[in-house]
């Protein structure tokens, strides 16, 4: 027996054990191992009689090893694709756990049916003590003589924000795990929505959106000359942080711009204010890479979009929660295509 088929031998048994321990372990499901069992049985059948290779060659018109590769790599990227259905699905189904538990808790706190105000400002906060009083303390308690209710998702955090928010007497909504920002905003909107405002508000815990320009986005939606007002950095002002992300930012506002034929000058900024009616019909699924997926959507609903400019600031204290620079662009590419897709 030669080298290479002791090699295929040896690996077509750890694919088979690694397998079946990931299946016990529940970490496979059963399409999944079945996949990797396939593939396994098939390089131990191929170590040991390489003439079946034929087998799947000559109905394919191939010669015998290149038949065997593209059918090693069409199965394998069946079970990746497998793989990621599943953990999606898997993700999806915790996220909804972590949100119905948030707002039982919320309504046990304030009753099924909260009214708030006209306008709805919320503000997704991980582990933001250090910074949240300073933004709560900013925000205006009447806006074009409509009153404002702030309310704070805290994502999971570990720090002494919610008690903050608490002391500050904001209403405050609690997910047990963190989720990441969209996720809170996604319980943030429901709590909002079912409060009765008419307009929701969104802007970030860590003091670089201000509270004193929220006036500037709602302005619009009061006065009927939009449905969904998108804070822009670009057309007002900003410090940056990463020269890497700057870049990205513009990448992604030409792309969004290019599929959704509409002019994007920031994707990226969660200051926005959006018409309540609109946000309903919003399909919302990004737990993390947020902004972009509620833009698309604004666009693809029939939502009247208009930016405005603003300011963003260098974060007043404490570590970015976004992942590193590739990730995250990996992430939010991701994100824009698939909304745009569905």
């Amino acid at each position: 027996m030669r080298e290479i088929q002791i090699v295929g031998l040896i690996i077509s048994v750890l694919l088979f054990l690694f397998g079946l321990w990931r299946y016990k372990s529940g970490r496979f499901s059963k399409p999944s191992f079945l996949i990797l069992l396939g593939l396994a049985s098939g390089l131990l059948l191929l170590a040991l009689y390489p003439a079946a290779g034929d087998l799947v060659a000559t109905p394919l018109h191939m010669e015998r090893w290149n038949a065997v590769l593209f059918v090693s790599i069409l199965l394998a990227f069946t079970l990746i694709l497998i793989s990621l259905n599943v953990g999606f699905k898997n993700s999806k189904a915790i996220s909804q756990l972590v949100e119905r538990l948030a707002k039982a808790r919320f309504r046990e706190e304030h009753g099924a049916h909260h009214r708030a105000a006209e306008i709805a400002v919320l503000i997704p906060a991980y582990n933001e003590e250090d910074n949240i009083a300073g933004v709560l303390e900013r925000i205006p308690k009447e806006i074009l003589g409509r009153k404002v209710q702030t309310f704070v998702v805290v994502d999971g955090g570990t720090d002494g924000t919610e008690e903050i928010v608490r002391r500050m007497a904001v209403p405050v909504v609690v997910q047990p795990i963190n989720r990441g920002g969209g996720a809170a905003l996604r319980v943030g909107y429901q709590v909002a929505l079912d409060s009765g405002a008419d307009v929701v508000v969104t802007l970030d815990a860590d003091g670089q959106h201000l509270p004193e320009e929220i006036p500037a986005l709602v302005e619009p939606i009061v006065n009927g000359e939009a449905d969904f007002v998108n804070g822009s950095r670009v057309l007002g002002s900003f410090e940056i942080e990463s020269k890497t992300r700057a870049v990205g930012v513009v990448l992604f506002n030409w792309l969004i711009s290019l599929l959704m034929a509409k002019r994007i000058t920031d994707c990226s900024n969660a200051f926005r204010a959006i018409r309540a009616d609109y946000l309903r019909r919003f399909t919302l699924n990004q737990d993390q890479f947020h902004t972009s997926e509620v833009l698309i959507e604004a666009i693809k609903k029939g939502a009247r979009v208009k930016e405005v400019p603003i300011t963003i600031r260098r974060r007043q204290s404490g570590t970015t929660k976004k992942p590193p620079s590739l990730r995250y662009g990996w992430g939010f590419a991701k994100a824009i295509v698939s909304t745009w897709l569905r």
